[in-house]
């Protein structure tokens, strides 16, 4: 019995002490600008047909988040005017959709080492039921006879 609670012991403690180190850190400020509105445009063709999609990215300041990677961080919400969750391109099936990544609320709100928009563009991405990945523009092109012309996003605060 001793052994099996030196066992289970042995095994969790490095897990335990990184939970409670990242956990006694103290939180990241909070950002002065905690809502953001980025209208954007997407243009694109599917089967030789022009479309256009402007919508606008609705930014939230969601509280804090820790894990072993980055210790403590700002979680954001993001999501789109229209209610939708994604900028789909294109519902291939039930379970396949090929969607346009317009980037991530970081990147939008300035709380991201990234300077550059974090956007897919021209590339796209798949999402099935049990897996996502990027579609690059050759293959978004001959296998779903899309082409993404234009992205147009209004800049980060």
């Amino acid at each position: 019995m001793l052994l099996a609670v030196a066992f289970v012991a042995f095994l969790t403690f490095p897990w335990l002490a990184i939970f409670i180190g990242i956990h006694s850190q103290p939180n990241p400020p909070r950002p002065e600008i905690t809502h953001g509105e980025f209208p954007f445009r997407l243009e694109y063709e599917l089967n030789g047909q022009r479309k256009v999609i402007e919508d606008t990215i609705i930014c939230d300041f969601d509280g804090f988040g820790a894990d072993e990677g980055r210790g403590k961080y700002r979680n954001w919400k993001v999501r789109l005017v229209s209610g939708s969750e994604n900028v789909t391109l294109l519902k291939v099936d039930d379970k396949k959709e090929i969607e346009f990544s317009h980037g991530s609320a970081e990147y939008y709100m300035g709380d991201s080492e990234i300077e550059k928009n974090d956007s897919s563009f021209p590339d796209a991405i798949y999402v099935a039921k049990n897996s996502s990945g990027i579609v690059r523009a050759n293959e978004l092109f001959d296998s779903y006879h899309i082409k993404l012309i234009s992205w147009e996003s209004a800049p980060p605060i």
